[in-house]
């Protein structure tokens, strides 16, 4: 969560380029973020993006090592093949793809808002105003709104992330490292 705080300057000047319909570069659009909104508008939704890393990252972590131990019984305790990982990963990615998916949305749209005209801005105050607005004037489904993508997204990071990580803990137990984490 401390990396949201520090890259989401930067990930919010990423939107605001992606969405801008002139072309400029980061230095200016940062200038204007600050000149419009201080210094603080660089962190403009940084709530929205520390639920969605909340969120996210739990839920991964959380159903990964429950798959992972589920399967590891029904094996008799054996290591895990590499189907078994991969299928581990993929419940864990989809997990967190649905969970940090209302985030996701509320991240954007928080991020840009103070680059749309005033008409235009919804005014989130922050992560918890915007999840019961969204809810109250598009209804729930627009909590799910570009999960397909994000289910992607998250499926495929989550499988290089974990099988990794995997891969070298366990090639560092091998070497005689203590399983201290």
């Amino acid at each position: 969560m401390a990396a949201a705080c520090f890259t989401h300057p930067i990930d919010l000047i990423k939107v605001h380029l992606q969405t801008s319909t002139t072309r400029k570069r980061a230095l200016q659009t940062t200038r204007r973020i600050i000149h419009e909104a201080g210094i603080l508008g660089l962190y403009s939704g940084l709530s929205a993006a520390l639920l969605r890393q909340g969120t996210y990252t739990m839920a991964r972590f959380a159903v990964y090592d429950l798959a992972k131990d589920t399967m590891r019984q029904a094996n008799g305790g054996r290591s895990l093949n590499g189907a078994q990982v991969a299928v581990a990963t993929l419940l864990s990615g989809v997990a967190g793809g649905i969970v940090g998916n209302p985030a996701e949305i509320l991240n954007v749209r928080m991020q840009i808002d103070q680059a749309l005209p005033g008409n235009l801005r919804r005014n989130y105050r922050n992560a918890v105003h915007g999840l019961v607005a969204m809810v109250r004037d598009e209804g729930a489904r627009s909590l799910t709104i570009g999960l397909g993508p994000s289910l992607v997204r998250a499926t495929l990071a989550t499988a290089s992330q974990f099988v990794s990580y995997d891969i070298l803990k366990e090639q560092l137990l091998i070497a005689g490292y203590p399983d201290t984490v």
